[in-house]
């Protein structure tokens, strides 16, 4: 049983023998002045603090393992047993907006684990409640911890494309570079130049993998008008000659 589910069973039957016990409130008289000041804790707020102690406790038993195999494996079990996405789901139904480290973990370990769909649904969420994310992360912004993680997502599976000669999984990859582009733009979200230049950049490469050249210029262009030192200029310009543009090509790169 998860500790979440522990207490809510523990809950159940503290109440349960108090209501059997005839156990009454204390009056207001015997109340402390400290526990009158303190802040009422909400439904939404008492199911945070226990899935809160979960996550805790679960961030604890991740220092036990050595191996990134057996941190992925706990990882993805205890986002199951503990129901954390279930948690979350309610916690955004509810209207509800604080502080949420179970909710920011939760995104980090799905971006561990790969599971890019389930993670990029909840960008737009962190970004709108200013989430932050855990201070042992240098990366002070959601955007740019995504563009990082991706990044790297998309370098791995380019270099296994070309040792395998296999291109169908990078259309997968490719469309998760378009949900962060698209909410990036839609947002017309700014920040650090060689950042977002790496993003556009990336998304150049996959697509020229994928013989998209149109798109891979784009992208190229992009990458290069936002970061001169994108690292894709030589890339945008052997593209350009392929689609017979490198004059036009050559006049935007000056």
């Amino acid at each position: 049983m998860s500790i979440v589910a522990r207490r809510l069973a523990q809950a159940k039957q503290d109440k349960a023998g108090q209501k059997k016990q005839g156990v009454q409130a204390k009056p207001a008289t015997a109340v402390t002045e400290k526990a009158a000041a303190a802040p009422v804790r909400t439904g939404v707020m008492k199911e945070f603090d226990m899935f809160n102690i979960a996550m805790e406790s679960d961030l604890a038993q991740l220092k036990q393992f050595k191996t990134l195999e057996e941190k992925s494996q706990y990882k993805a079990e205890a986002i199951r047993i503990n129901d954390y996405l279930g948690y979350v789901s309610r916690y955004i139904e509810s209207g509800a907006n604080h502080p949420n480290a179970v909710l920011t973990w939760l995104v980090i370990w799905l971006v561990d684990l790969g599971r890019w769909d389930e993670a990029l649904k909840f960008l737009p969420l962190l970004v709108e409640q200013q989430q932050h994310l855990p201070p042992q992360f240098n990366t002070k912004d959601w955007p740019t911890f995504f563009i990082d993680q991706l990044y790297d997502e998309g370098a791995r599976q380019l270099d296994k494309a070309k040792d395998t000669l296999e291109l169908v999984w990078l259309k997968e990859v490719i469309r998760w570079f378009y949900v962060l582009i698209g909410f990036i733009e839609q947002k017309q979200l700014t920040g650090n130049d060689i950042v977002f230049g790496k993003l556009y950049a990336m998304a150049c490469k996959l697509e020229e993998s994928r013989f998209n050249y149109g798109n891979a210029l784009h992208h190229g262009i992009t990458a290069t008008k936002i970061n001169d030192k994108a690292g894709v200029k030589g890339l945008v310009r052997d593209i350009a000659k392929k689609l017979g543009q490198e004059e036009q090509v050559n006049e935007l790169l000056k």
